[in-house]
């Protein structure tokens, strides 16, 4: 995919860039390289490969030294609360900032 200078004004008056003549034509240069790149990508045979959350994910928790993710409240409540200037019913007591 070619990405010309037009795109990449485009994408400078986007991003609030300030880019002299000659980084954009390079920038041009590079960016097609890498739509290129992910063309070569699609064209990769993934079909019966199961989607990955993380490329850790089938390896053993003893290996990786991941603990297993579960959900809990921490039971650090009080911990936390000590550390606030003031708190009431094991929350944080904050002015009021909208009218």
């Amino acid at each position: 995919m070619a990405i010309n200078r037009s795109d990449i004004k485009r994408i400078e008056k986007l991003a609030k860039l300030k880019l002299s003549e000659e980084k954009i034509d390079d920038f041009s240069v590079r960016i097609s390289r890498v739509f290129d790149w992910v063309d070569q990508l699609k064209e990769v045979d993934v079909e019966g490969v199961a989607p990955m959350a993380s490329p850790l994910m089938d390896l053993q928790k003893h290996t990786t030294g991941l603990r297993e993710d579960t959900v809990t409240d921490g039971d650090r409540v009080h911990d936390v609360i000590q550390n606030a200037p003031s708190s009431q019913h094991n929350s944080f007591v904050v002015p009021k900032v909208v009218e």
